[in-house]
């Protein structure tokens, strides 16, 4: 039994994790009745405090999205008794941000009268500090690659301009390998631009006030991130329509060169 014990509680936590995971992607997606049902999920396995508290930020911000202010506001409480200096996982409106703080100036507001018992620094958020630092964080991640390498092919690449045209690593560049490879970065570019607009149209749901506005928000953020992904998949056939046609239609320097001696 000792064996086994602990291989179920890690079992548990990795689902528990990969439930908030879940969760806060169908959230970000305005799925938001789905992701309520994944936190409800979530909620019936063992949670450990820091667990416990994500879960509860997060169902605040699905229900405060949503309109349901009240269980939003349980929520957030429930965290803050926890953890009185929890910080929201998720960039929420200024709506909910400022629902979130006052619900937490409450909370100090009793403890500072004792009415409330505040929790045990010493062993408690010690214990899931070292838990959080093991597990991933419900916080989205920067890039820290730092600049985007080129592919060894390009680095080592040669172009010249000659009198038989434009030349790449000893190869002549077709015109309709650089028609395809224009429009593959027209598509790209384009693509970019539209889902940028979704993410902002996405915010702007968020932030709406009414339903109805959030609807519409919605659906012109399914638009324009349907839009983008068919310019994305047109960018990547004209990419690799670009590089095909180089390989088969671009003479090597050989071909070149044996036809200059005939």
């Amino acid at each position: 039994m000792s064996v086994v014990l602990p291989w179920g509680n890690a079992s548990a936590s990795a689902e528990v994790q990969r439930q908030l995971a879940e969760a806060k992607r169908l959230y970000e997606d305005l799925e938001y009745e789905v992701a309520l049902e994944r936190l409800q999920f979530a909620a019936r396995l063992p949670l450990d405090e820091g667990e416990g508290v994500s879960l509860s930020l997060l169902r605040g911000i699905i229900r405060a999205d949503m309109g349901k202010w009240e269980e939003a506001r349980a929520d957030f409480r429930s965290a803050l008794l926890t953890r009185p200096d929890a910080q929201l996982p998720l960039k929420v409106s200024p709506k909910v941000s400022l629902e979130f703080e006052t619900q937490r100036q409450g909370v100090r507001d009793e403890l500072a009268r004792g009415d409330l018992k505040a929790p045990p620094r010493g062993d408690g958020s010690a214990v899931v500090a070292g838990q959080e630092a093991r597990r991933p964080s419900l916080m989205p991640e920067g890039d820290t690659s730092g600049a985007s390498q080129s592919p060894d092919w390009a680095l080592n690449s040669t172009a010249e301009e000659d009198g038989r045209g434009l030349r790449v690593a000893g190869r002549r560049v077709p015109l309709v390998s650089m028609v395809l490879l224009g429009a593959g970065v027209a598509a790209g570019g384009a693509g970019a631009v539209f889902g940028l607009s979704s993410r902002g149209q996405v915010e702007d749901a968020r932030a709406a006030q009414a339903y109805e506005d959030l609807e519409r928000h919605h659906s012109r953020a399914q638009g324009s991130a349907t839009t983008a992904n068919v310019l994305f998949g047109t960018a990547a056939a004209a990419t690799v329509g670009a590089l095909a046609t180089w390989l088969l239609m671009g003479s090597p320097d050989e071909s070149v060169a044996q036809g200059g001696e005939r």
